[in-house]
C-alpha cells in the first residue's frame, strides 16, 4: 500500500478490519490508525455486537462470518452498512467449487464493493469513502422516510388528540375533501361526500352567514380567516368549533383553500366556567389574592383592594409580607410555608396591617395550585374576623364578669317548654347548692317550698306572661332544704325585632337583711307601743295639772302637753320611715296637678290661717312611688307650720321639660337652717356629732329617692325657700 495525502473529514468513520491473512491485517490497521478519516475497531464478541460504519474483509474472513455478516445487513435495511471485499489479482473471479466456494450470487448479495489486492492507500481510500456517502445517503433517506412516518402519525394523533381535522377545496373542480374527524365533528359517516355546502348547513342559523362570507372571501378574494362558531351535528348536539381557512397559490393563481376545523367545545366550556369563575372572584366579598411559588403577588381581586387598601398595580409583583403586622411568630411562617409547600391546605388566623397602618384580624386560607404533582401557584382566602373577634373578645370579657358576678345569674329560654333554664352561673350554684347539671333543663320554680308566698309567684309569673321586669323578695329553699330569702329580678331580653328571646335572672341572698329588718320591726312596734303608752300617761297627767291650776305650774304642763304631741308625731315618722326602708318601693303612674289639690285641699283645712295655692295648668303625669304625697305634704307643712307670720303664703308650682317633670314649693317664711337643708338634699354626713332632727326631711329625701328623682334647695326673693322636686316623666 502507498500513502496519498487527503483532506480531513469532519468526523472519523468506524471501519472493521475483518481480514484473515495476518500480514494485510496490520499494514490496513496501520493505515487505519494513521488516516484522519478513520477509526479502527475491533471484533466483539460477535459481528451483532460490534458497532462500526464499514467493513473491510477478506474471502478467508467472508467465509468465516458470512451468516452473522448477512444477518447485521439485513437487520439495519434499508440503512446500508457496506462491505468491502479484498481478493487477490488472481482470485477476482470467485466461483462455486468443489470445496464448497462461494458463489456469484451470494457474494453480490452481501458484498457492496470487490477490489483486488495489491491496492494504492489512494484508491482505498477513494472506495472507503464511496460506500461511506452510500452509507449516509441511506441514513438520510431513513430519516427522511421516518419523518414522514412521524408526521403522518403525529397527524393523526392530532386529530384524536385536539380534535383537528383537515378539509380542502379545490377551486377549479369545485369539489371538497375532509378527514374522518371533520366527519366526525359533523356527526357524518366516514365516507360521506365532503362539500362546503354540505358543512354549511350544520351551523348554527346565526353564525351561518359569518362562516359563508369568510368562506366566499377566501375562494374569491384569497382572505384567509379563523373563526370560533357553533355547530349544531347530524345529531342535534350544539358544539364549538374553531375552522381556518389557508387560500393556495400556484403560479400566481388561486387554485384551493385548505383548512382546519377543530372541536372546541371543551375548551368553550372551560373558558365559559373559567369567565364565570373570574366574575365570581371579581365580585367575591373576600379578599383574594394569587401568588407564584416563591409567594410573588400575581393576581388580587377587587375586595383585597377593599380589604388592604393597596391597588392591584401596588399588590401585584410584591410579596404578602406587604400586610405583615409583626404580631406574628417566624414559627408561625414557615410552619405555613412548610405546609402548602407540602401540597396541603393551611388555614388559620392571622392579624395584618392596612396600607394606612390600621391592624386588622382575618381567617387566611392558603391552598396549592396544582398541576399533577407539581405546585405551580398558591391562593390565598381572607375573611376578615375583626369585629367578630372583638365581639368574642367582648363576649368572653362579659361572660367571664358573669360567671365571676357576686350575684347569682340565670337565663332561661321561653322558646322551649317549661322556659328551662340555660345558663347559671357559680355564684347561682353557691346561693341555692344545686349543682350546675341539675339545674340546667329545668324551670327555676323547683326553688319553692312550702312558706313560699303565692301571691309573690303570682306575680312573678303575670310578669313573665306579660313581658315585664319584675322585682321580688321570696323566700326560696336550698337543696339542702334550708330556707333562704331571695332578692330576685327577672327581666325579658329582646332581639332587634323585639322578641323576647331569653329572660335574665338576678339572684341575691338577703336573709341577714330580711331578718334584720324583722328585728328592726319588731324594736320599732316594741319602741313604739311603749313609748306611745308612757307618753299618753305623762299627756294625762299634764293635763290633769294644766286644768287644776293656772299658775307657771299650768303653763309648764301645757308645754309638756305640747312636747308631747311632738314626741308622738315624730315616733310616727319614724315608723313611716322604717317601713319604707324595710319595704320594696312601688311605683306608678300619678296625676301630679290632682295630687297637689287633694293635699292643699286637706292642708288648708288644718291650717285656715294659710294661703296654700297650686299653679298647674294641664294634666301632669309622672311615675313615682306610692309615697310620694307624703313628701308634698311634709314640705307644704313645714313651710306653714315654720313661719312665723299670721297668714302664710305657699305656692305649688308644676312645669315640664322634654323628659321631666319639675314641682316648685314655694314660701315666704324663715330660711331653712342650713343642717335641715342638707338632710333635705342628702348632703348631711352622718358622724358622732350629729344631732339633728328633722325626722319629716329625712321622710321627704327617702321618698325622692326611692321615686329616682332630685331635690334642691333656693332662696326666695325677699325672703323664705324654693324647694324644687325634678322626676321623670
Amino acid at each position: 500500500m502507498t500513502d496519498t495525502p487527503e483532506a480531513v473529514p469532519n468526523a472519523r468513520s468506524r471501519v472493521l478490519p475483518l481480514l484473515s491473512d495476518t500480514g494485510n491485517r496490520k499494514l490496513l490497521v496501520k493505515w487505519i490508525d494513521d488516516h484522519p478519516s478513520y477509526e479502527a475497531v475491533e471484533l466483539a464478541e460477535s459481528i451483532d455486537d460490534t458497532d462500526f460504519d464499514v467493513c473491510v474483509v477478506d474471502k478467508g474472513a467472508f467465509e468465516e462470518h458470512l451468516a452473522a455478516l448477512r444477518a447485521k445487513k439485513t437487520r439495519l435495511a434499508p440503512v446500508l452498512l457496506p462491505y468491502l471485499l479484498l481478493v487477490p489479482e488472481s482470485g477476482s473471479k470467485i466461483i462455486d467449487t468443489d470445496a464448497g466456494q462461494l458463489t456469484d450470487n451470494v457474494v453480490t448479495e452481501s458484498i457492496d464493493e470487490i477490489v483486488t489486492l495489491p491496492i494504492q492507500q489512494s484508491e482505498l481510500h477513494w472506495r472507503l469513502a464511496a460506500l461511506l456517502r452510500l452509507r449516509e445517503q441511506s441514513l438520510t433517506l431513513r430519516e427522511r422516510e421516518q419523518e414522514l412516518e412521524r408526521q403522518v402519525d403525529l397527524f393523526e394523533k392530532a386529530q384524536d388528540i385536539a380534535n383537528v381535522g383537515a378539509w380542502e377545496y379545490d377551486i377549479e373542480a369545485e369539489s371538497g375533501w375532509w378527514t374522518t374527524e371533520v366527519s366526525r365533528i359533523h356527526a357524518l359517516p366516514e365516507d360521506t361526500t365532503a362539500s362546503p355546502e354540505l358543512s354549511f348547513q350544520y351551523y348554527h342559523p346565526e353564525d351561518r352567514p359569518i362562516l359563508e362570507d369568510a368562506f366566499e372571501k377566501a375562494v374569491e378574494q384569497g382572505e384567509p380567516y379563523d373563526l370560533e362558531v357553533r355547530l349544531i351535528d347530524a345529531d342535534g348536539s350544539q358544539r364549538w368549533v374553531r375552522t381556518r381557512a389557508e387560500p393556495q397559490h400556484e403560479d400566481g393563481e388561486l387554485t384551493r383553500v385548505r383548512g382546519t376545523m377543530q372541536d372546541i367545545t371543551d375548551r368553550k366550556e372551560r373558558e365559559r366556567d373559567l369567565q364565570r369563575i373570574k366574575r365570581a372572584v371579581e365580585s367575591a366579598g373576600h379578599a383574594i389574592f394569587i401568588t407564584d411559588t416563591d409567594g410573588t403577588i400575581e393576581y388580587v381581586n377587587p375586595a383585597f383592594e377593599e380589604m388592604t387598601g393597596y391597588t392591584q398595580s401596588e399588590a401585584v409583583g410584591k410579596t404578602p409580607h406587604i400586610l405583615n403586622s409583626g404580631e406574628m411568630s417566624d414559627e408561625y411562617f414557615d410552619e405555613l410555608w412548610e405546609t402548602i409547600r407540602s401540597g396541603d391546605v393551611w388555614e388559620e388566623e392571622i392579624v395584618d396591617r392596612r396600607k394606612n397602618g390600621e391592624r386588622y384580624i382575618v381567617m387566611q386560607t392558603i391552598a396549592p395550585v396544582t398541576d399533577g404533582d407539581d405546585i405551580h401557584a398558591f391562593v390565598g382566602i381572607q375573611d376578615e374576623i375583626t369585629e367578630r373577634k372583638e365581639r368574642e373578645e367582648a363576649l368572653a370579657r362579659r361572660r367571664q364578669a358573669i360567671d365571676d358576678a357576686p350575684v347569682g345569674i340565670s337565663i332561661s329560654d321561653p322558646d322551649q317548654e317549661e322556659n328551662p333554664m340555660i345558663y347559671v352561673n357559680d355564684t347561682f350554684v353557691d346561693i341555692t347548692g344545686y349543682p350546675r347539671d341539675e339545674v340546667l333543663g329545668k324551670n327555676c320554680r323547683f326553688l319553692q317550698g312550702e312558706n313560699t308566698d303565692p301571691d309573690t309567684v303570682t306575680r312573678i309569673r303575670e310578669a313573665i306572661d306579660a313581658e315585664e321586669p319584675v322585682s321580688v323578695e321570696i323566700r326560696n329553699y336550698r337543696k339542702n332544704g334550708s330556707e333562704f330569702w331571695n332578692h330576685l329580678e327577672i327581666a325579658p331580653v329582646r332581639n332587634d325585632a323585639g322578641e323576647v328571646i331569653n329572660y335574665v335572672g338576678f339572684q341575691q341572698d338577703v336573709t341577714e337583711r330580711k331578718q334584720r329588718q324583722e328585728q328592726i320591726a319588731v324594736l320599732d312596734r316594741v319602741l313604739r307601743h311603749n313609748l306611745r303608752n308612757e307618753m299618753n300617761v305623762i299627756q294625762g297627767q299634764a293635763e290633769l295639772i294644766q286644768s287644776g291650776t293656772t299658775s307657771e305650774i299650768g303653763a309648764s304642763a301645757g308645754k309638756i302637753v305640747e312636747k308631747s304631741d311632738q314626741l308622738l308625731g315624730l315616733a310616727e315618722k319614724e315608723r313611716k320611715i322604717t317601713e319604707l326602708l324595710r319595704d320594696e318601693p312601688i311605683q306608678k303612674e300619678i296625676e301630679i296637678c290632682d295630687l297637689l289639690q287633694q293635699i292643699t285641699s286637706r292642708l288648708e283645712s288644718e291650717y285656715p290661717e294659710a294661703t296654700i295655692d297650686v299653679d298647674c295648668s294641664k294634666e301632669v303625669t309622672t311615675r313615682a312611688t306610692t309615697e310620694f304625697g307624703q313628701a308634698i305634704k311634709e314640705l307644704v307643712t313645714n313651710a306653714v307650720v315654720h313661719d312665723d307670720s299670721s297668714s302664710p303664703e305657699v305656692t305649688l308650682t308644676v312645669s315640664e321639660a322634654n323628659e321631666t317633670v319639675r314641682i316648685d314649693i314655694e314660701d315666704t317664711g324663715p330660711r331653712i337652717p342650713e343642717i335641715e337643708r342638707n338632710v333635705l338634699v342628702g348632703e348631711t354626713e352622718q358622724t358622732p356629732l350629729y344631732h339633728g332632727g328633722g325626722l319629716g326631711l329625712w321622710l321627704v329625701n327617702l321618698i325622692i329617692a326611692q321615686s329616682e328623682g332630685a331635690i334642691t334647695v333656693e332662696e326666695n326673693s325677699p325672703t323664705g325657700n324654693i324647694v324644687s322636686i325634678e322626676l321623670s316623666k
